[in-house]
């Protein structure tokens, strides 16, 4: 195992990264953005998220993020004492915080952004504006969208914080 933790981490730092840095541009800066420009800008965001790799890219790190960090965190966890330091507390709560946000990010977001998606190509099959009843749709998944995503960016956050600071836990 001593060989494969260098690797691991390096996975698991880089890819966090990525995801996390992914999420918090997208709803600091992108998704604001989006909404500011109205219909050009949802033009843009869905060639983005379906168009183009980049959310397949996403999944794949969040996904690379949590294995990688599984396998780091597992036999850590085993040993003795462990749940009763400071670091042993603040790197479960990292771990947990960022499986909930993991599981939001392919489960929930994921779902939303696909019935988008379905939505999207009916609006695109009609050549036409949507119908109200479509944009009533899309307006709802969207700010269910917006929510979800603060929700696991705050999960993110959590995680973030616990793994980085567990190691120098004074308790």
């Amino acid at each position: 195992m001593g060989a494969l933790i260098i690797p691991l981490r390096i996975i698991h730092i880089f890819c966090g990264v990525f995801w996390v840095g992914f999420a918090f541009a997208n709803i600091v800066f992108l998704q604001p953005a989006v909404k500011a420009t109205g219909a050009e800008g949802q033009k843009f965001m869905q060639h983005l998220s379906f168009n183009t790799q980049l959310m397949n890219s996403v999944y794949t790190a969040a996904t690379l993020t949590m294995l990688s960090g599984l396998v780091i965190y597992w036999p850590l966890a085993g040993t003795q004492n462990f749940m009763a330091s400071g670091y042993g507390i603040l790197l479960t709560s990292g771990v947990t915080a960022g499986l909930i946000a993991w599981f939001i990010a392919l489960f929930l977001i994921r779902s939303i952004l696909n019935q988008m998606q379905v939505i999207g190509r009916e609006i695109q099959s009609n050549e036409g504006p949507p119908t109200p009843e479509q944009g009533l749709a899309m307006q709802t998944l969207g700010a269910r969208l917006g929510l979800t995503g603060k929700v696991a960016l705050a999960f993110m956050g959590i995680a973030l914080l616990g793994m980085s600071i567990a190691r120098y836990s004074p308790f």
